[in-house]
C-alpha cells in the first residue's frame, strides 16, 4: 500500500494555477515531454478562462472536486461540469474552459483503459491483478488503511489487499482503475 500525503506530492505551476502530480508512469517520465503512458494529477484553476494543454494521442478524464466548470471542445457548444461530476475527452481536441475549480485529471495513452468514479468507501479485500493499477484520491475525510493514516488530499495506490480500513471522518474518494490493454 502506497499512501502519498500532500506534503510528499509534486506541485508545479502552470499559466492558470497549480498542478499536483500524484502518479506518472513510467517512473522518470515527464509530462512536458509527453513521454508517459499515463498521469494522474489534480489542478487548482485560479483563472476564470483557460485553455487545456494539447496532448495528441492521449485520452483524458476530468472530474470536478470543487466548483463548476464550463467546457468547450473544438469550438462546439459549452458543457457545464458540476462538482462531483466527470467528463471524458480527447487530448488533441482544442479545449477551453471558464471557471475557477479544483479538478482531478487522468491523461492516458491508447494502450490503457481507465475507469473513474466518486465513491464514499474503500472496498476491503479488493484485489489488484497484473496489468492493473488501483488508486484512490481522498477528496474529503480521513481514516486508516492497513495501519497507514490518510486524510484529505492523500493519494492511495493499492498494491495489496485492503485488510484493515477505518474511517475517522466522512470520506469521499475518486477511485481510479487503470488497465493495460
Amino acid at each position: 500500500m502506497k499512501v502519498k500525503v500532500r506534503k510528499d506530492q509534486k506541485v508545479t505551476t502552470w499559466s492558470g494555477g497549480t498542478t499536483t502530480e500524484l502518479l506518472i508512469y513510467p517512473d522518470g517520465a515527464n509530462v512536458a515531454e509527453k513521454n508517459f503512458d499515463f498521469r494522474i494529477s489534480t489542478a487548482n484553476v485560479l483563472v476564470e478562462n483557460s485553455e487545456f494543454t494539447f496532448f495528441p494521442g492521449y485520452h483524458r478524464k476530468l472530474a470536478i472536486l470543487e466548483g463548476k466548470l464550463k467546457v468547450k471542445h473544438n469550438e462546439v457548444d459549452w458543457l457545464v461540469v458540476y462538482e462531483n461530476e466527470q467528463i471524458d475527452f480527447e487530448g488533441d481536441w482544442k479545449t477551453v474552459s471558464e471557471g475557477k475549480v479544483v479538478d482531478f485529471n487522468v491523461i492516458y495513452s491508447r494502450y490503457y483503459k481507465v475507469e473513474m468514479d466518486f465513491v464514499v468507501d474503500l472496498i476491503e479485500k479488493e484485489l489488484v491483478v497484473e496489468n492493473e493499477i488501483l488508486a484512490y484520491y481522498c477528496v474529503k475525510g480521513s481514516g486508516v488503511i492497513n495501519d497507514v493514516l490518510f486524510d484529505e488530499g492523500s493519494f492511495i495506490q493499492v498494491d495489496e489487499p485492503i485488510i484493515n480500513y477505518n474511517k475517522l471522518e466522512d470520506c469521499l474518494f475518486v477511485k481510479v482503475l487503470i488497465c493495460k490493454l
